[in-house]
């Protein structure tokens, strides 16, 4: 202080104390004034784009409601076709209860029955809704009521067009489409209106401003922007409204979904600033006055530090560590602002691990991709020494298949079974959260396979498919192992997407298998009507297959190319035995029926969704590349790319496979034949393949 005195005694270093507070001081009020208001600003920018982001996920989240409604509507007339009642099970049931104030069915000529409770004054229906029930579409109407929400009403066509027609009218409960009620989907702190296209209010939960209505059809009829601001008792709103179209799914009028959030809730933060700021400034006066000096000596330094960190912090450089030794505040947020830093690297880092896994679910449902990819980034995340991933098989809970990590130059992760004793799957159940072993006498049987690699602390995170245990993950250390809580909630989290994104991947890898299953059932149907065509198909598919890859394809066209050989015949179910077993010449009659079996197939598989890339290869199979085959007499590129490769393959095995009529033919007189008939009957690019196939099988023999 004595030497502070004596400095501001001097003529010179009051200039220049003067100098600071003009040209430091001042300034830095006025920026401060601006940056207040600047934030202001930005707040309020920054709060209308959070509400349009937050009116438009309500306004979806409206539309998958409506979407459910829709599926329980169908399911109950599945149910009601099958049983004969309304609802199988007390849950569906409790289902219906909680989102239908009533459900009836009105059947024509016979008039209205009710299913679900009593449905009261119905609402009477306009010839377009009328035209579009049937045609299958549904329909939703609502009746907005003075100073109520408006009643909803959805209404269903089955069997739509057929003489079994009927309706399912439901009454919507309205506080389970506007999210509302115990589970309220409304973002905190907002009001939420909803209009119709004739801007009649279906639900508001506060009064509707007189403007309301106008500011909302200017926007839709002109600006692109759909923000605005309205007054309602001497209160600033900001709002946003999204428009529902429904017109693709229901035949309805656009939903327009209005949120609105008053200003004070916006810039509260800054209100308690606003009051303080006057004391600030004084406060910062005096603290210039008697210690400019020191400052202006002491800040310099970690200021500009703290600025480069910043900067770099700036650039997503979360990485960045500051130092600041001046025993001081500067260095107490030096350290804060390391601490910072850290925790926004792990944040980014567990963010981006999460992203990571979450493209490799989006990009692909196999096992082994997620699981390579995910164990990877956990791996450098976590800085363990063991990351493995347990997957409880749900047909034997006794035994688990496991896959680890343990170097970073692991290419994919090891994979192999293990035993999971009653005692361990106690342990990890009565552990739901984790469970840290950091000594032999606590690690669970099934980790002594990692003990045994070096291994010697483990923190083991089981997860749960609803009350089940369905795996775990484990990090394993061969030192000790620790992690702070933040960490442990990251790898909670991680290992809860993981086992959610495996289960997903195997329920669609059975699926695959089943429908695989059935197509190759199918096809052995058609092969065993006749035993001189006994696998047939399969070979056919098999020798298709080997063309395509020859020819560069991609796993998935090889994949439905496989199926399509599968059921390429399958159109000869509907021919006669006689036909097919006849050891002499056909007829012209008899030739004319075993054409038929292409259409015959696409028939056969027309009513099946899934199988609608297959179709072509089934119809045009016997399609010649001259336009001479049959049934359409298409030629060249015309026809279907897989269909050509089938044609060689189908004729191929045909004519070396011994018929009732014939005994099969030698190699070397097919491949002469496949030559001889490239560019007429095949294509020339296909057969070129397929002898490549077979040139290099006679060289490896």
């Amino acid at each position: 202080m004595n030497f502070a005195s004596g400095f501001l005694r001097s003529k010179v270093a009051r200039r220049f104390f003067l100098l600071f507070l003009c040209c430091a001081l001042l300034p830095m009020i006025a920026l401060t004034i601006l940056a207040f208001n600047q934030v202001s600003r930005q707040l309020e920018l920054q709060s209308h784009k959070r509400l349009q982001e937050q009116t438009k996920a309500y306004g979806m989240s409206v539309y998958e409601r409506l979407m459910l409604l829709d599926t329980d509507l169908e399911i109950l007339a599945a149910e009601t076709r099958l049983t004969g009642t309304a609802g199988s099970t007390n849950q569906f049931n409790k289902r219906l209860d909680q989102r239908f104030v009533a459900i009836a069915q009105y059947t024509p000529g016979k008039g209205m029955a009710d299913l679900l409770s009593h449905l009261s004054d119905p609402p009477e229906l306009e010839p377009a809704e009328k035209d579009n029930l049937h045609k299958g579409k549904t329909v939703i109407v609502d009746r907005p009521r003075p100073g109520q929400p408006a009643r909803l009403f959805i209404i269903k066509p089955i069997q739509a067009g057929s003489p079994e027609e009927f309706f399912l009218y439901g009454e919507i409960i309205p506080i389970y489409v506007w999210g509302l009620g115990v589970e309220n989907y409304v973002p905190a702190q907002t009001e939420l209106f909803v209009l119709d296209m004739s801007k009649r209010v279906l639900i508001n939960t506060h009064p509707v401003p007189e403007n309301l209505v106008q500011k909302v059809a200017l926007r839709q009829d002109g600006e692109v922007r759909r923000q605005f601001e309205y007054q309602q008792d001497q209160a600033t709103y900001l709002a946003s409204y999204w428009s529902i179209f429904l017109k693709s799914k229901f035949f309805a009028q656009t939903w327009t979904v209005v949120l609105g959030q008053a200003k004070t809730e916006v810039l509260a933060p800054l209100a308690h600033f606003r009051k303080i700021f006057p004391l600030v400034v004084l406060l910062s006066l005096w603290i210039v006055l008697l210690l400019s000096l020191i400052f202006i000596r002491r800040t310099l330094a970690p200021v500009e530090v703290l600025k480069e960190g910043t900067l770099k912090v700036a650039k997503r450089d979360f990485s960045t560590r500051v130092t600041v030794t001046s025993g001081d505040e500067f260095q107490e947020l030096a350290s804060s602002f390391n601490n910072m830093t850290s925790q926004l690297d792990r944040q980014f880092k567990a963010m981006g691990t999460r992203a990571e896994i979450d493209r490799a679910i989006l990009s692909s449902l196999d096992s082994g991709k997620i699981i390579n990819t995910a164990l990877t980034n956990m791996y450098d995340f976590f800085g363990c020494d063991l990351i493995a991933f347990s997957l409880i098989n749900p047909l034997q809970e006794n035994t688990a298949q496991v896959f680890s990590l343990q170097n970073p130059q692991q290419k994919k992760p090891a994979m192999e079974t293990l035993k999971i004793s009653e005692a361990d799957t106690e342990l990890l159940t009565k552990n739901a959260q984790y469970l840290l072993c950091d000594s032999p006498q606590a690690t669970p049987e099934h980790l002594a396979v990692f003990t045994e690699k070096g291994m010697r602390a483990f923190l083991v995170l089981p997860v749960f498919l609803k009350t089940r245990l369905a795996g775990f993950v484990t990090l394993g250390s061969r030192g000790h192992c620790s992690m702070e809580e933040e960490k442990l909630e990251q790898a909670r989290h991680l290992a809860d997407q993981l086992a959610v994104a495996l289960s997903n991947a195997r329920l669609i890898e059975d699926m695959e298998q089943l429908t695989l299953g059935t197509i190759e059932a199918l096809a052995r149907t058609v092969d065993a009507k006749s035993s001189w065509t006994s696998g047939h198909s399969e070979r056919v598919a098999e020798t298709a297959v080997k063309i395509a890859r020859a020819m560069g394809w991609v796993d998935k066209q090889i994949e439905t190319l496989f199926r399509g050989g599968l059921l390429h015949d399958i159109g000869k179910i509907g021919i006669p035995l006689a036909i097919l077993d006849k050891p002499a010449k056909l007829t012209d009659e008899e030739y004319a029926k075993i054409k038929d079996h292409p259409a015959i197939g696409a028939k056969i598989l027309e009513p099946i969704k899934a199988y609608a890339d297959i179709i072509p290869m089934v119809v045009q199979h016997h399609e010649r590349f001259d336009g001479k085959g049959y049934p359409g007499g298409l030629a060249g590129q015309a026809i279907d790319i897989n269909a050509r490769i089938l044609a060689v393959a189908d004729v191929y095995d045909a004519l070396i496979s011994s018929r009732p009529y014939r005994q099969g033919w030698i190699e070397d007189k097919v491949i002469t034949l496949l030559k001889n008939e490239a560019g007429r009957q095949f294509d020339p690019d296909v057969v070129e393949a397929f002898l490549g196939i077979l040139a290099t099988r006679s060289m490896h023999i």
